[in-house]
């Protein structure tokens, strides 16, 4: 193949490209740093995110436990660069320790600085993802 020619490939092979692409795209769009308050790092609001929507899991599901190890997993972080990701969040005064539970000795949730934080990012993610919730259907006695 000359170096003037492209390679032919098939189009599931474009597709993937396509979405990875877009992924990446996307991911910059919504995690890059903001012009505003919060100057925080991509993993740094990842870690606002997760923690939000642990906490805001419906009931019928299991309550996970927001500790810097399950953290570290969910995001595919490494553990001590999450735990120090969090401690900044937590001098921040975006994070808190709830030590109340004697089951859960250390487990981490949003203070209201930390909520504020989430929901206006979630806001802007929001305007990256037009027609996103699609809208839901009022549901019938049948289904």
């Amino acid at each position: 193949m000359a170096d003037s020619q492209p390679p032919h490939w098939d189009q599931s092979f474009r597709e993937v490209g396509l979405v990875a692409l877009q992924a990446a795209v996307l991911t910059r769009r919504i995690f890059l740093p903001k012009a505003g308050r919060e100057r925080l790092t991509p993993e740094q609001w990842q870690l606002l995110l997760a923690l939000a929507l642990i906490d805001t899991a419906p009931s019928r599901y299991e309550h996970p436990t927001a500790s810097v190890e399950s953290l570290a997993i969910q995001l595919s972080l490494d553990r001590e660069y999450t735990s120090d990701l969090l401690w900044e969040l937590m001098s921040d005064g975006l994070v808190v320790a709830d030590d109340e539970d004697p089951a859960d000795p250390f487990r981490l949730r949003l203070s209201s600085r930390g909520w504020e934080a989430a929901r206006a990012y979630i806001e802007r993610a929001g305007r990256f993802l037009p027609g996103w919730p699609p809208q839901r259907w009022p549901r019938t006695p049948d289904d």
